[in-house]
């Protein structure tokens, strides 16, 4: 059977009451179940034929809050909590390979301006990926499309603020470090940079995430 307008409205409006708002998850689903529902002998009843594709669809459709005001689909969630994990996870293992270099190779070169220098260029590149993620932040506001990886963005984006005051504070401080640098151990070192590493790498990962949302509207044409 092919299906009118109003019939993949209907299925549209559906999925959006299901929990499924963001646009490029709701887009596959659409087209999933409209295949489904179309290769139904012809002449079937479109409520027995969806209701069947809704059946098939179930799990993923099943709301994990299914009796509050805010339930979101299964689908949904998982796909958020997988790009949570990766978050976390590329955080961790960059900033520890990153954290380890750097405290190598400031110990292989310990002189003061190696020092310096280097911190400028951190700081540099640190504060050049919080203006990208402002600048993503005003355009994926503006265009108003709602896809997961844009609401991810959204959740975590605030954090440009705490990074921002890290920035400040580091070249604050930049000419005092080496006084305190030659003293420490290894081990202090290496914790110093895994914590200015990590919410660096955090914000790089949320970078990533804005051209994921950028690449997905493309992708399903969403503009």
């Amino acid at each position: 059977m092919k299906l009118t307008n109003e019939q993949i409205a209907i299925i549209d409006q559906t999925l959006i009451d299901k929990g499924v708002v963001y646009d490029e998850i709701k887009l596959e689903l659409l087209d999933h179940i409209v295949t489904d529902i179309e290769l139904e002998t012809e002449g079937s009843d479109f409520d027995i034929a969806f209701s069947k594709a809704m059946l098939k669809w179930e799990r993923e459709l099943e709301g994990v809050n299914p009796s509050g005001k805010f339930a979101v689909s299964r689908m949904v969630k998982e796909k958020f909590s997988k790009i949570t994990k990766n978050h976390y996870k590329f955080s961790l293992l960059a900033v520890l390979i990153f954290s380890v270099l750097m405290t190598t190779i400031t110990r292989l070169k310990p002189e003061e301006y190696f020092y310096y220098n280097l911190h400028l260029v951190f700081y540099s590149v640190y504060s050049l990926i919080c203006l990208i993620n402002i600048i993503s932040m005003f355009f994926i506001w503006k265009l108003k499309i709602k896809t997961i990886y844009g609401r991810f963005f959204q959740a975590n984006v605030g954090f440009t603020a705490f990074n921002f005051y890290l920035i400040y504070s580091g070249l604050n401080k930049l000419s005092n470090l080496y006084r305190y640098y030659i003293y420490k151990s290894f081990f202090l070192n290496f914790l110093e940079w895994v914590f200015k590493g990590f919410f660096f790498f955090m914000a790089v990962y949320l970078v990533m995430v804005a051209v994921e949302h950028f690449r997905t509207i493309k992708k399903y044409k969403l503009v």
